[in-house]
C-alpha cells in the first residue's frame, strides 16, 4: 500500500487573486503612490479642486521628470529640502517611474476624501 505525502503547495498562498489580477506587490506600489499624491495635494494644492490639483501635480511631475530627476534618480535619499514640492516629487519617481494620467490622480485624491470621512 502506498502512503500518499502531503502537497509541497498544500499551504501556498495564491499569487495573485485571479487571472488579470494585480499582484499583493503592484498593489502596495499603487498605494504607496496614491498616498504621496494625497501628501502632495495637501501640502502644496491647498485650496485647489482635485481637477485643478490634477492638472498641477501631473504637469509638476512631467517637469521634475524631463529635469531635476535625469541627475537625481541614481541618489539613495531624497537630495530636495523636506518642505518642497520636488521631494514629493522626486519619492513619487522612486516610487514608480511613470507619469500618471490626470483621471488617475484625481482618482487617489478623490480616495483620501472618502478616507478622511471615515
Amino acid at each position: 500500500m502506498r502512503l500518499d505525502r502531503p502537497s509541497a503547495f498544500a499551504d501556498a498562498v495564491p499569487y495573485a487573486s485571479g487571472p488579470g489580477r494585480r499582484t499583493p506587490a503592484v498593489r502596495l506600489v499603487l498605494d504607496e503612490r496614491d498616498k504621496l499624491f494625497r501628501e502632495a495635494a495637501r501640502c502644496h494644492c491647498v485650496g485647489m479642486s482635485d481637477r485643478q490639483a490634477a492638472a498641477t501635480l501631473r504637469s509638476a511631475l512631467l517637469r521634475y521628470q524631463t529635469g531635476r530627476w535625469r541627475r537625481t534618480r541614481v541618489e539613495t535619499t531624497c537630495p530636495e529640502p523636506r518642505d518642497r514640492l520636488a521631494s514629493v516629487l522626486w519619492m513619487l519617481l522612486r516610487v514608480r517611474d511613470a507619469i500618471p494620467s490626470e483621471r488617475t490622480i484625481r482618482s487617489a485624491l478623490s480616495r483620501a476624501d472618502a478616507s478622511q470621512e471615515a
